[in-house]
């Protein structure tokens, strides 16, 4: 990525963050701190070769769990999904084999032992925890990305119910809600 793209990247994320408080209702759920299960999110800009991709979703759509694993199965799982994150097949299948790929952002859940206190032995069910992958990719591409993407997330990560894609082009916005039947994201 060139500086100049670099720059406008940077300029970018206050229009984009903007836009994004723009949309309904699951932004709401976001600024909350609050995510809903099943539904993931992606935030696309692409500006001339080079493309962004943002990915956020909570843990147990990846892993079916939110808390600090139990067994060693569960840990194996979870070194699995962090090791399959680091790339973005997974997401994007080979769509975006023409560009080079970087990750300056990934977020796995910290899970935090809980600790027993009097008056609260036995009550584990009681005891919430929310976690969230984020992962953000981008993409320098020999030339302009396509204009379509076929997202290949839900062959990967059964959690995954329903995907809530919000894309800047140009001057060009959308939102695009994908589901298992509807994997193909236009970006016109």
């Amino acid at each position: 990525m060139t500086l100049v793209n670099k720059r406008f990247f940077v300029a970018f994320v206050p229009l984009f963050a903007f836009f994004m408080l723009q949309t309904e209702s699951l932004v709401i759920a976001q600024e909350t701190g609050s995510h809903v299960h099943g539904l993931t999110e992606l935030n696309i800009v692409v500006v001339n070769r080079d493309l962004q991709i943002e990915f956020v979703s909570p843990a147990i759509n990846l892993l079916g769990f939110e808390r600090e694993s139990t067994s060693p199965e569960e840990t194996e799982l979870l070194n699995e999904v962090v090791s399959k994150l680091q790339t973005a097949e997974w997401l994007v299948g080979n769509t975006l084999d023409n560009c080079q790929m970087s990750t300056p952002v990934f977020e796995a859940p910290s899970f935090g032992g809980h600790e027993e206190h009097e008056g609260h032995e036995g009550h584990e069910d009681e005891f919430e925890t929310h976690a969230d992958f984020r992962v953000q990719y981008l993409f320098n591409c020999l030339s302009a990305p396509p204009a379509e993407i076929v997202v290949t997330a839900f062959d990967h990560f059964n959690g995954i119910e329903e995907i809530s894609a919000r894309w800047i082009v140009g001057r060009q916005q959308g939102l695009s809600q994908l589901t298992r039947g509807n994997t193909l994201l236009s970006l016109d």
